[in-house]
């Protein structure tokens, strides 16, 4: 099963120069959709590469998964899904022909009950056996995801734990069920099931530790996320929220700094928070290459482009 609140970062791939005899970069008009087995929390942004004489574009992926860039050209292009954290959740090389076609870019399926993602299966996981009417249940759970009716996948995964209360995975669903449905206490209360049945579970865990971010519940959010990261070492996100939650707890600076460090490879964020905890420890320079790697993957509707911006003119005054 895949992440509920994040799909795996994909290997990024190199962009193709655009062919000599298409040089026209006539802004485009051009509109895509997201297709996914699985609803992300917190809001998406697309970004496509610059081209020719057109910079990189940032859009908002609406609610009904659409998004529409403005700025398009035609050729080859690096088409990024970011999610709410900054992070790189999906990327891959589009083509852009015309204003006429619709980009369709599919985020991983989820795959069976039985596999975790990350290759990482709980000896608990091995030895358990789900009943058919459990795994019925929660494949009918999984079949009113992809078609967007969140009510029917709750009722669903309701009645595979009820069929079998040691069903790990099927609370982990439920937890991300009720995480679309914007219940983060609901959320937190079936990721805990999960890991309080399997407690090395490679999704539920960071599951449980972003949606305690999400309520502000930082310092059991870092707490869970140094559990997580025992599984899943180099999930960023995981590092961004337990260097967000040591930062609020008051820990070593120099602690802080590193954990931001990791999280900065995968989570775009890391790299604004890190300019600032550098620049007021004195070392300007490394703030300003922090800013300025932002800066160079960040789209132009970034949240945090303006700040990074303003910091950056500041710092090289």
């Amino acid at each position: 099963m895949k992440l509920w609140l994040c799909v795996t970062a994909m290997v990024a791939v190199s962009v193709p120069p655009m062919p000599a005899q298409r040089q026209d970069t006539t802004p485009l008009i051009v509109r895509g959709e997201i297709v996914s087995g699985r609803p992300v929390v917190g809001p998406l942004t697309v970004e496509l590469s610059g081209n020719g004489s057109l910079p990189q574009e940032s859009v908002p992926v609406n609610a009904d998964n659409s998004f529409e860039f403005h700025s398009a050209s035609p050729g080859m292009h690096e088409l990024s899904v970011i999610g709410s954290g900054g992070q790189v959740l999906h990327r891959e090389t589009v083509a852009i022909s015309s204003a006429t076609q619709t980009l369709s870019v599919h985020l991983p399926d989820p795959p069976n009950a039985n596999r975790s993602a990350g290759n990482v299966i709980s000896l608990q996981q091995l030895r358990h056996k789900v009943p058919p009417p459990a795994q019925k249940a929660f494949d009918k759970g999984e079949t009113a995801i992809t078609k967007g009716d969140l009510l029917q996948a709750r009722s669903s995964f309701q009645e595979a734990v009820s069929i079998d209360p040691e069903f790990a995975d099927a609370y982990n669903e439920l937890g991300g069920v009720e995480a679309g449905l914007k219940n983060l206490p609901g959320a937190a209360e079936e990721f805990q099931k999960a890991i309080d049945l399997v407690p090395e579970h490679p999704m539920a865990l960071p599951n449980l530790c972003i949606v305690l971010a999400k309520m502000e519940r930082l310092h059991e959010a870092g707490q869970v996320a140094k559990r997580a990261l025992q599984v899943v070492p180099e999930d960023g996100r995981m590092h961004y929220i337990l260097a967000t939650s040591m930062l609020a707890d008051d820990a070593s600076i120099d602690a802080i700094i590193a954990e931001f460090e990791r999280a900065s490879a995968t989570v775009r964020a890391a790299h604004v928070v890190l300019a600032d905890l550098l620049a007021k420890q004195g070392h300007t320079q490394e703030a300003i290459q922090h800013l300025e790697t932002y800066l160079a993957t960040a789209g132009p509707n970034d949240p945090l482009r303006a700040k990074a911006e303003a910091r950056l003119a500041g710092l090289r005054q």
